[in-house]
């Protein structure tokens, strides 16, 4: 579990001090067959485990997630080519939440603040889609707003200006093409502004053009994730939203 969940287990009387001394001990590193399986990691940075699915076959993923969901109440795996497979091996055993590139197995934790989240165009949805059910998994609600490129702008200010109202923490700006949409948002914002450059966009060096424009921006609230990385924007934002909203 993560150390707010720790926490909370602890604050309530289900855990005693004994059993919460276990979770920070390093006897708690179990191996799993093949891998060994860091369950106490949750517990050190605050975010669940995250499985990188793409080259793990799926009885790989299978057992690697089974090590660690014996000790964590849920675990991410990304970026998986057998999310229906995972989704069907545990359809009648746990909860299960699903998007494009992302696969949550288990249930989702109390919710601690929020972030925005801004998409420039309908062809970025998968990346936002990750960014969103991790934010969940994570523990802080995300306000999504999908499609609000700049070639309107009048849409940005909507997204920007619920996002306000709900005291957000930070906000997340996923964009393709040239990436404009990120230093726009954060011009308009007294708040860390995480932009996630996506493979989208025409001709020369179309999948690397929102990298750069972003990584050139003069916004000095504004930082930049790899390419299509919403997992990343998710976790650094949300360990801003929960930081901030602390009980």
């Amino acid at each position: 579990m993560t150390f707010d969940e720790l926490f909370d287990e602890i604050k309530s009387g289900k855990m005693n001090r004994q059993e919460a001394r276990k979770h920070f001990s390093l006897d708690w590193m179990q191996t799993a067959r093949n891998y060994i399986a860091d369950v106490n990691r949750g517990a050190r940075i605050n975010i669940p485990e995250i499985i990188y699915g793409e080259y793990k076959t799926l009885s790989q993923t299978i057992e690697i997630a089974e090590a660690l969901l014996v000790h964590h109440p849920r675990v991410l795996i990304s970026r998986s080519h057998h999310t229906a497979e995972l989704v069907s091996h545990y359809n009648d055993k746990r909860t299960v939440h699903e998007s494009p590139l992302l696969v949550v197995v288990g249930e989702m934790p109390v919710m601690r603040g929020s972030v925005l989240v801004i998409s420039a165009g309908a062809a970025d949805h998968p990346v936002v889609a990750e960014c969103e059910l991790a934010l969940r998994a994570v523990g802080v609600e995300p306000v999504v707003f999908e499609d609000r490129g700049i070639a309107h702008p009048t849409r940005v200010l909507e997204a920007v200006q619920a996002g306000v109202k709900k005291e957000v923490a930070a906000v997340v700006v996923v964009a393709g093409m040239e990436g404009a949409l990120a230093p726009f948002v954060s011009s308009l914002v007294p708040l860390p502004v995480i932009g996630v450059p996506t493979s989208v966009g025409y001709g020369f060096r179309a999948k690397e053009a929102a990298l750069t424009s972003m990584l050139a921006s003069c916004a000095p609230n504004l930082v930049v994730v790899n390419i299509d990385g919403g997992i990343r924007a998710a976790v650094v934002s949300g360990l801003i939203a929960k930081n901030q909203n602390k009980e």
